[in-house]
């Protein structure tokens, strides 16, 4: 009688670590194809800073510094709409404000597309 309860245990052992390997095999793909995501994103942040900062001391228009966010967002491979960027001035100063709503698709398996959608304002400032 001892026997039989040993191998039911035994049995949920084996279950229960496959499933466990399972689920981290899950998890470990999940944290590859999603990470990769928002280190790029920190990037192209990055890259905002910049283009603000440089609009900022060199006085671009809004021309400008829209090709530029676009040339950044095409580099990256970040979706940018030009109606997604919004350039505020600070009135009497050479100031802006630079606010994009950006995205990324990524497709998983099984047909499944997630978008994922970002807003930052980066602003340029004359340094003190």
């Amino acid at each position: 009688m001892g026997s039989n309860l040993t191998q039911k245990e035994c049995g949920n052992t084996k279950s229960g670590c496959l499933l466990l390997l399972f689920l981290l095999a899950i998890f470990g793909y999940l944290c590859y194809r999603i990470v990769p995501v928002y280190l790029e994103k920190e990037a192209f942040q990055e890259g905002l800073l910049t283009i603000a900062g440089r609009a900022t001391l060199r006085r671009w228009n809004d021309h400008t510094i829209i090709q530029e966010v676009m040339k950044l967002s095409t580099r990256t491979h970040f979706d940018v709409q030009r109606e997604s960027i919004e350039i505020k001035r600070v009135r009497g100063r050479p100031e802006i404000f630079l606010v994009v709503h950006y995205s990324r698709t990524e497709a998983f398996p099984g047909g499944y597309l997630y978008v994922f959608h970002f807003r930052y304002v980066a602003q340029g400032s004359i340094g003190i």
